[in-house]
């Protein structure tokens, strides 16, 4: 049984040849394209790039807010287009300086209380455009003595050039917008402002909103619009009454030789239950080794996904211990303003934001609040720098601590002193750090060699999992406990939000999906995946 759609082609004779070149000959100048994971997102935003610049348009602008994406598309459109998120476009525009500086809000969130006894979201205010003036003054003011932006007021600041001048909107042969589902209403409204002088194609899918922390909202994608297991989830939430805003939308298989042999032989998700977090190398492993083929050219890509951060990093020490040495692990890392403050500093020994970073630190490690909050409404009323309002013993001490730090950069010796010094500091135990190197150098050499133990493991949370793409994803500790959302009574419910989360982690791999629980049962997505498209192994 065939359906008819607009083309007058029945689906099942649709090509993916035939879809792209109906988006290529459209001469709107206002486009919207519902695309799910593995569609070719990338590479239709090449075959535009490619019509445009045949035909003379050389200004291509691919607008994502995804860091890994713009490194992605980048070389997917080397010299074909420009790529920058959201904010390196805004800061691009902006006249004047252009530092930024990612927790900006957080520090000016932190002055405001200080000063006024109030808390206050300015992350909530410039994401949802909210005009209160008093409050947005005195984050201008602030963020004016810090002579930084964040990212949120970058591109705040652009709206407002634009409202002020249409002339200003610069124009470009096209701007095409990737993972438009998790705009919110801050940068949904700068894309409204370009399409004023701009041809606009916009590249989403609600089935994968995930940034509702931004207060990103799949709503604006769908106001604009006006895989087996994939669509199982999708059936199930909406019988039970979830994702009842969500647009719909047709699931078309485009034929490929080679891709359908290999999910011939990969057509279900391999499940493994009652694998604690101490045992998830033992078992990644495992399966690495059972899937390795000698007589392959290229060892194959793996993305780990954890549940929570925190897993991130004993996952990896256990496989380097284990004589993986590729593991990028980076996402374990939260911004540790300390560090930023310090590199601050080096750069600029006058930096007013790396003196307040380092200052806050010092004031939190010795328990001194008040001569914080003091210094702060200082700053706030006199306008004179944080180095200006340190005491004597404050500068002398927080001085010594950049000078050995730049010393240790560079590689020069420090002695013992400084070492204590610099020890007592950071919070760290020179002996523990030691026995661990020993300990880990010890096991790395009785470790046994295999070809194998070269993969390339990539390890990130379900979030930094958005947009990649790899030959094996392992979902780890997917229990129903971290993928469930708390309702306002605690308990552990079904969500919209939640539901999309696993949507993207099921869809990154290209070859085979594996999950592991720790519970006795399937997560309750899992379930709605439905038996006949889950392998159990033990």
């Amino acid at each position: 049984m065939t359906t008819e759609n607009n083309t007058g082609i029945s689906i099942p004779e649709l090509t993916r040849k035939q879809i792209t070149d109906k988006i290529l000959n459209d001469d709107s100048d206002k486009i919207i394209i519902l695309a799910g994971p593995g569609t070719g997102k990338s590479h239709l935003f090449k075959l535009i790039c490619e019509k445009n610049i045949s035909n003379g348009k050389n200004n291509n602008l691919v607008l994502t807010f995804i860091n890994e994406l713009v490194d992605d598309l980048s070389r997917d459109l080397y010299k074909l287009s420009d790529v920058k998120t959201l904010h390196s476009f805004a800061l691009s525009l902006i006249p004047g300086n252009k530092k930024i500086y990612l927790k900006l809000g957080d520090i000016i969130d932190e002055d405001y209380f200080v000063v006024n006894n109030e808390k206050i979201d300015y992350k909530y205010i410039f994401c949802n455009m909210i005009d209160e003036k008093e409050k947005l003054d005195f984050y201008s003011k602030r963020r004016k003595y810090y002579d930084y932006f964040s990212p949120n007021c970058s591109v705040y600041t652009l709206i407002k050039i634009f409202e002020n001048d249409h002339h200003k909107i610069p124009s470009f042969s096209q701007i095409l917008i990737d993972e438009f589902q998790d705009f919110n209403k801050l940068e949904s409204t700068l894309i409204d402002f370009l399409a004023q002088q701009n041809s606009i194609l916009v590249v989403g899918d609600d089935d994968q909103s995930l940034y509702g922390f931004k207060y990103a909202n799949p709503s604006d994608i769908r106001a604009k619009f006006n895989s087996d297991a994939f669509e199982r989830v999708i059936q199930s939430a909406q019988a039970q009454g979830f994702l009842g805003e969500r647009m719909a939308k047709q699931f078309l298989y485009f034929p490929s030789k080679d891709k359908d042999a290999i999910s011939a032989l990969n057509s279900k998700i391999v499940v493994k239950k009652e694998v604690f977090q101490t045992k998830n190398a033992y078992n990644i492993v495992q399966e690495i080794e059972k899937n390795f083929n000698p007589r392959c050219e290229h060892l194959p890509s793996v993305l780990i996904i954890c549940s929570l951060r925190s897993q991130i990093e004993p996952l990896e020490k256990s496989l380097r211990k284990k004589g993986f040495k590729n593991v990028d692990a980076s996402q374990k890392y939260e911004n540790d303003q300390l560090i930023d403050g310090i590199n601050l500093l080096l750069t600029d020994s006058k930096n007013n934001l790396g003196w307040r970073i380092l200052f806050k630190y010092l004031c939190d490690k010795t328990k001194n609040e008040e001569r914080f909050k003091q210094l702060i409404n200082e700053s706030n009323s006199t306008n004179k720098s944080i180095l200006d309002l340190l005491n004597s013993d404050e500068k002398r001490h927080l001085k010594k601590i950049i000078a050995c730090t730049r010393k240790i950069i560079k590689d020069n010796c420090i002695d013992e002193v400084d070492q204590d010094l610099i020890f007592n500091f950071f919070g760290y135990n020179p002996r523990d750090i030691a026995l661990r190197t020993l300990k880990d150098s010890v096991e790395q050499e009785r470790m046994a060699k295999h070809v194998y133990k070269n993969t390339q493991i990539k390890i990130v949370t379900r979030l930094g999992s958005k947009g990649l793409t790899t030959d094996y994803a392992f979902l780890v500790n997917f229990d129903d406990k971290y993928l469930l959302e708390r309702n306002a009574e605690g308990i552990l419910a079904i969500s919209d939000e939640s539901i999309c989360n696993f949507l993207v982690t099921i869809t990154r791999a290209k070859i085979k999906t594996y999950i592991f629980t720790g519970e006795k049962d399937l997560p309750t997505y899992l379930q709605w995946v439905g038996n006949d498209l889950v392998e159990e192994i033990l």
